[in-house]
């Protein structure tokens, strides 16, 4: 029982600790604990692949330092963060707690802590209780710490285009850095153990060691606790524009202060080619009858998808429309996520329509939908469509259909109601 106390009693102080950084949405204790849990029982397959990594590497290079290092170098660091980050990736981060970049370090530290805990058992059993001390204070919080990497990578990866390869290279960094910096710290320990180095020095570079890492995940967590989607509401966008009635300067979108008149949203829309300003919805300019949507070189995509414009006139894929009702909005459970203060946690939908085409579906966002420039509450989309969300800016690409050069705002269509959940 005292084994057991001391096992956890490092741990849950530590998860605690993490927790706490989270200031504006604190994740549920049950999520954490299942996340915790999971993080302890992924300590089971940790061993097999270790043994499995021991009984290869020395079979190669027999029973030696180097082969020592070898193993904690390519197969135990590697191991353990790779199992650690499937106890996460399993359960956590699919979960809609997972609404903002800070969850990946609270739940990368509650899988690593649940892990270090089980470790803690395993120890404390054969090396004894006097262990206790070394495993609080540097590999407890070492587990998380390491995690934080790949962590935050799960994060970052919720904000990038669902394109399998793309969040599959930043996981993929995140875990290989925490790898690394795992191996580094075994590799450190073990020139203690086989005295190398002196203990006073091999302590030393630990403790510096862990530091930085410390105060570098810090610096990362209260940075995006900081810019946190749960401190602030939506940003309001505002710009001035005359009252079509009286000519007194007002709030676009808002009534005139003087006569009471709705004053238009002002969108600055021009004619690539002949300059002309444009009122919102047109997709041909009647000056010239130049097309008012954007034609460039698109990314050959099977799918539909939104694509926003470079500087360079190139175009990226920001969303593969590759579900049948797509969430858009800035925090994370969303399927399409907009890292942008004047977008709605829950700003919109993308709900796909019979035709094959989408249609968007504003959710009473604070600074609108927009398509062609013309605010919307729900319409359907055609390739070449600029689609706007509150500042944010995107073009639907149809797949193989031609760029539509229909004047007006194409027809709202009423959405299937099996769909429209």
């Amino acid at each position: 029982m005292e084994t057991l106390a001391l096992s956890l009693i490092p741990c849950v102080l530590w998860l605690m600790w993490f927790w706490l950084q989270d200031w504006y949405d604190r994740e549920p204790l049950r999520t954490i604990l299942v996340t915790f849990l999971l993080g302890a029982v992924a300590t089971l397959p940790a061993m097999v692949f270790n043994a499995m990594g021991m009984l290869l590497v020395s079979g190669f290079l027999g029973a030696s330092l180097v082969s020592e290092w070898v193993m904690l170098m390519c197969v135990v660091g590697p191991v353990e963060e790779a199992v650690k980050l499937w106890a996460v990736a399993s359960y956590a981060y699919r979960r809609p707690e997972f609404d903002e970049p800070v969850d990946g370090v609270v739940y990368g530290a509650a899988a690593a802590l649940g892990f270090a805990a089980a470790e803690n058992v395993l120890y404390l059993s054969r090396f004894g209780n006097e262990i206790f001390i070394v495993r609080g204070i540097l590999s407890n919080p070492g587990h998380a710490l390491f995690a934080a990497f790949w962590g935050l990578a799960l994060s970052r990866a919720k904000m990038l285009p669902n394109v399998g390869s793309v969040r599959a290279r930043t996981i993929a960094r995140g875990w290989a850095v925490a790898a690394v910096l795992h191996a580094l710290f075994n590799v450190l320990l073990s020139a203690g153990q086989h005295q190398l180095l002196p203990n006073a020095v091999v302590m030393g570079i630990v403790a510096l060691l862990m530091l930085v890492i410390f105060v570098y995940v810090e610096v990362r967590t209260v940075r995006h606790v900081r810019r946190s989607p749960h401190r602030q509401e939506t940003m309001p966008l505002t710009g001035l524009a005359p009252c079509p009635s009286c000519g007194r300067v007002g709030t676009s979108g808002r009534p005139c202060p003087t006569c009471g008149t709705a004053i238009p949203e002002v969108e600055g829309r021009f004619c690539p080619a002949c300059g002309t300003p444009q009122r919102a919805g047109l997709t041909v300019c009647l000056s010239c009858g130049a097309s008012l949507l954007p034609i460039t070189s698109p990314p050959r995509v099977r799918e539909p998808h939104l694509v926003r414009v470079l500087p360079d006139g190139r175009e990226q894929i920001a969303f593969i429309l590759d579900r049948p009702v797509v969430t858009v909005g800035k925090t994370l459970d969303n399927h399409f996520v907009i890292d942008d203060p004047t977008v709605s946690k829950r700003h919109a939908k993308i709900v796909r329509h019979p035709s094959g085409e989408f249609v968007v579906v504003d959710l009473g966002s604070t600074n609108g939908t927009y398509v062609n420039g013309q605010r919307v509450r729900e319409n359907l989309l055609r390739n070449g469509f600029e689609v706007r969300f509150g500042g944010a800016r995107f073009i639907y690409r149809s797949v193989g259909g031609p760029v539509s050069l229909t004047g007006g705002e194409s027809p709202p269509s009423r959405l299937d109601p099996r769909l429209a959940s």
